[in-house]
């Protein structure tokens, strides 16, 4: 293409030549089209995350669904804003664009085992996506829709880590003959459903209906919210835990209080436990509510991995003590998700308390000087403000104000815990910390505090800030 002499200085914004931009790309209508479907499938992705997150056993899936949820809806909170910018209104972006692949996502929800839930996410939807928005960009005028293509490059970039990810922990699943057979077998089965709905795009050619896979959701999809953990966790029906009390003991060393501030950080991945119980229970919120529980729970996976890297740059080995699951197992089964809801308010807002929060927290690290602790702490101080806000703007309206919050949550954390008091029938309640501090700090531990309660198995961290 000729143009007229000019400057010598890059043309239209450095974003392409002459030539590309007088190529047209999709239409408003097209892009649309296409956005309705992206929204969809990251919908129904961070809807799997939080489906996975209990009945998945491993440690490492835990965190990464933690991750890959929130990224998930903030991308489908990035989609529906540029959609709200093309001459169309958002709301119908909460109906299914296509039938065909609503019955995709739901016989993914039907993964049976963490093998099939990577197999699927990883090996299939994933992939499917990420190659949709580099097709997109492909064809799409990169000056004249410039923000549909800088958000498909956004969308596209945080694909590949997670794919990347994905990959290394589905090799590392489906090591064995029978495992990738699971796998193959179960991508093979999510593909013929994918290429039923013309695939992510809907323009590819479809598979007739009637030559699917028989489908496995045959009945209303039930989540699993009983929590999973692998062997790494020992007993996780031993509810005996003292790093609550001991990290506020005046009279125990400064050491010893920054590694139950640890403990107490790397037990926090009940968190996204819990949360992914409400998310999934809690059903007509507007978007940006999911977004904003997806965000949380991606900080509270964070927390939970602040311990873990702790352990690991001591040298500790974290699988040989309990790390129970008494927490979320009890709000899961017995409390309604806003009752949930309300207990994690209750207790955010409670740890704004200068004098015994996450402020006192920080000083404790800072105190003990461990330089690494007092960094967490900051971070953890700031995520818990953001949390106890995004408490306050999704509850408020329905329950009341910081005041009615805390009365409910009050009341929410004494009733009893029938599931908490069965469980520990099946597993000695044994008080485990003396000899974690012997084997973390070579010393006895100089502590007794929360020995009271050593043998009470509803001991929680709800339960101690109800009783003041």
């Amino acid at each position: 293409m000729q143009a007229k002499a000019s400057l010598g200085l890059p043309p239209l914004a450095g974003l392409c030549g002459y030539e590309r931009a007088a190529r047209p790309g999709f239409s408003v209508e097209d892009n649309v089209r296409l956005m309705r479907r992206y929204n969809y499938l990251k919908g129904r992705l961070y809807e799997a995350s939080a489906a996975f997150m209990n009945p998945t056993p491993e440690w490492e899936l835990k965190c990464a669904f933690s991750l890959h949820l929130y990224l998930d809806a903030d991308h489908a909170q990035t989609i529906r804003e540029r959609v709200a910018e093309l001459r169309e209104p958002p709301l119908h972006l909460d109906a299914c664009p296509d039938p065909a692949l609503e019955a995709l996502m739901d016989e993914l929800l039907r993964a049976e085992d963490s093998v099939e839930r990577l197999a699927g996410i990883f090996g299939v939807l994933r992939p499917a996506l990420r190659a949709a928005f580099q097709a997109h960009l492909d064809r799409n005028n990169p000056l004249f829709d410039h923000p549909t293509c800088r958000m498909l490059r956004i969308l596209r970039d945080e694909e590949d880590e997670m794919l990347g990810w994905g990959a290394e922990a589905l090799a590392a699943l489906a090591k064995d003959e029978a495992a990738r057979a699971r796998a193959e077998a179960f991508q093979a089965h999510l593909a013929a459903y994918l290429k039923t709905a013309g695939g992510v795009s809907g323009e590819d050619e479809r598979l007739p209906a009637g030559e699917l896979p028989p489908k496995r959701a045959a009945a209303p999809f039930v989540p699993d919210t009983m929590p999973q953990r692998d062997a790494r966790s020992r007993e996780v029906y031993n509810f005996n835990y003292r790093p609550n009390n001991i990290y506020m003991d005046e009279a125990a060393d400064l050491d010893e209080r920054n590694l139950a501030l640890m403990f107490k950080r790397f037990h926090e991945i009940d968190v996204p436990e819990m949360m992914s119980s409400i998310v999934l229970q809690t059903q007509g919120k507007p978007w940006k509510y999911y977004r904003d529980m997806g965000r949380q729970i991606w900080d509270e996976a964070r927390h939970a991995m602040m311990g873990e890297v702790w352990f690991v740059k001591r040298g500790v080995d974290w699988s040989k003590y309990p790390n129970h699951v008494g927490w979320s197992m009890h709000l899961n089964l017995e409390r309604e998700p806003i009752e949930r809801h309300i207990i994690l308010y209750y207790i955010e807002q409670s740890l704004m308390d200068g004098r015994t929060g996450k402020k006192k927290e920080w000083k404790i690290a800072q105190a003990a000087g461990d330089d690494l602790t007092t960094y967490f702490q900051d971070y953890d101080w700031a995520d818990e403000v953001l949390h106890a806000q995004i408490g306050r703007r999704w509850l408020k309206p329905e329950v009341g104000g910081t005041a009615k919050l805390m009365e409910r949550g009050r009341e929410i954390a004494q009733r009893p815990t029938h599931t908490i008091d069965e469980r520990a029938k099946t597993t000695p309640q044994v008080d485990w910390w003396p000899a974690f501090v012997r084997d973390v700090l070579g010393k006895e531990s100089t502590s007794n505090a929360g020995m009271e309660d050593r043998l009470t198995p509803d001991f929680d961290r709800s339960k101690a800030l109800a009783s003041g």
